[in-house]
């Protein structure tokens, strides 16, 4: 035993350093757990992982245009383009009246920004296009947003003054540092409808035709070219579009030889108001709109929430607007938090206990101690590794929770049974991490082989099942450097 003693003393290796350093055990253990606690604080909050589908999107709203003209003019000039780009997997288009669109999916693992700008490229250098009254593309890249709360509008006023006070709400979220993205659900767009009457066409010899192109020729939003100058070049663009039914009526439709002009006005109706669909929403028995707010990828959901209820504390709608709160997604998320918590204690309560009545207390607080420090360990690498809380998340750590501290429950018996044999301090926990130390390795890996698998499934369906997999690997991998470097220096 004294020549064994002798050569453990002596022997290398981080087990033995650390087991024989308290100082630099502890300070591992605090490193571990004030630098997870800083990383946890850091990281965004949402409701469910950012996921990226690899889809781009091509639309050109073409006003007037019908379904025909739009996948001639459109859509097969701009698929015939897009298809060839490095990158893309298959384009979808659709072609309906004043409008064309494309659904470009990419293929895995391709640089989404890159074709997006190759799309973009390949767009612009088509002749003619857009063709004449059709309005710019508007190309963008597909990315999932988080809801975070839904709030409710009503009043008894008018549906303007509804929209009206739904509005003034929308701007006064935007104008909150933490909001960025809030869209209007339940109200009918604004639409102004201009109706032809026969008798004033018959009076003044004119036909619907001429009518129709004198409005589109009088309210549009075109290019026109540029011009080259020494000192610069300047940019022509014709900037008429109407926007109001008072605009729509001074539009000229005829001019006389005697200067006489015959408007808009003087042939037909114009309403400003809005279109007509079947579309009511009610709140309290009071019609009402709904203003959805989302989370961009980068922003905080809980952090918005809050934001949100200490604003509409203070908030004055306009007289006669009532505003609720319809949804709130973020107490989900704060569920699932306060289940980990619960789940936590309950399980670092419960591995103390049963550690209590099989062995003894100091090893049951050292071996329980592992929870925290795996777990906070683990934190440290989820903002380089692109992991934020959210529900799959904190799912992926109630998995890992009953099985972190097996390792450490090997370990820390061990240590004991070479105590009982008779070895005391460095030569009892070297000699107790040693004997177990390559199955505890080995179980720890065939743990981790089987969640591996999920890094590498493709599409939305790999993105989210792969946090699971981080998380379970990064506490695995925490809890073997617990078990082996700080939990023996303690025994």
């Amino acid at each position: 035993m004294i020549e064994i003693t002798a050569d453990l003393r002596k022997g290398g290796g981080l087990v033995n350093y650390f087991a024989g350093n308290i100082v630099a055990a502890n300070l591992m253990m605090v490193l571990m757990l004030i630098g997870g606690a800083i990383s946890v604080v850091s990281l965004n909050t949402q409701l469910f992982p950012n996921i990226s589908p690899g889809t781009i999107t091509v639309s050109v709203p073409y006003p007037g245009a019908t379904p025909a003209e739009t996948s001639e003019a459109i859509v097969k000039r701009a698929e015939q383009a897009v298809l060839g780009i490095e990158g893309v997997e298959k384009v979808s288009s659709r072609a309906s009246e004043n409008y064309g669109a494309l659904t470009i999916e990419l293929q895995d693992f391709v640089d989404e920004d890159k074709v997006k700008d190759d799309i973009e490229a390949a767009i612009s250098q088509i002749s003619d296009f857009p063709p004449l009254y059709a309005e710019e593309p508007d190309i963008q890249k597909f990315e999932t947003t988080n809801q975070v709360m839904t709030l409710v509008v009503s009043s008894d006023g008018s549906e303007r003054y509804l929209k009206e006070g739904a509005a003034d709400l929308e701007n006064a979220l935007l104008s909150l540092p933490s909001v960025t993205l809030v869209s209007m659900l339940g109200a009918r767009d604004y639409e102004i409808s201009i109706e032809v009457s026969e008798s004033a066409l018959r009076q003044y010899g004119m036909t619907i035709d001429e009518v129709a192109n004198a409005i589109r020729a009088s309210s549009v939003n075109i290019g026109a070219g540029e011009i080259k100058t020494d000192s610069g070049d300047l940019l022509l663009r014709t900037d008429t579009k109407r926007q109001t039914g008072e605009e729509f009526e001074d539009i000229v439709i005829r001019s006389g030889a005697d200067g006489s002009l015959l408007r808009l006005s003087d042939v037909a109706d114009v309403y400003d108001g809005f279109a007509d669909t079947d579309l009511r929403n009610e709140f309290e028995n009071r019609p009402s709109i709904l203003l959805r707010v989302n989370a961009a990828p980068s922003e905080d959901l809980l952090q918005i929430a809050s934001d949100i209820k200490s604003f509409l504390g203070d908030y004055k709608p306009l007289p006669g607007i009532n505003v609720n709160i319809w949804s709130d997604e973020s107490q989900i998320l704060e569920g699932r938090l306060s289940l980990l918590i619960r789940n936590g204690l309950l399980g670092f309560a419960l591995v103390f206990l049963f550690l209590v009545l099989m062995l003894d207390l100091r090893l049951a607080i050292w071996v329980a101690m592992g929870v925290p420090i795996s777990f906070f360990g683990a934190f440290l690498f989820f903002d380089f590794l692109n992991v934020d809380i959210t529900m799959i998340s904190l799912f992926g750590l109630i998995i890992v929770l009953g099985i972190v501290v097996d390792d450490a429950i090997v370990v820390g018996e061990n240590i004991v049974a070479e105590q009982e044999r008779g070895h005391e301090g460095v030569v009892a926990a070297k000699l107790g991490v040693e004997g177990v130390k390559s199955p505890v390795t080995i179980g720890v890996l065939t743990t981790m082989a089987a969640f591996a698998p999920l890094l590498f499934v493709t599409g939305p369906f790999g993105q989210i099942l792969g946090v699971v997999s981080i998380i379970v690997i990064c506490v695995l991998i925490m809890s073997l450097v617990e078990a082996f470097f700080i939990l023996p220096a303690h025994l």
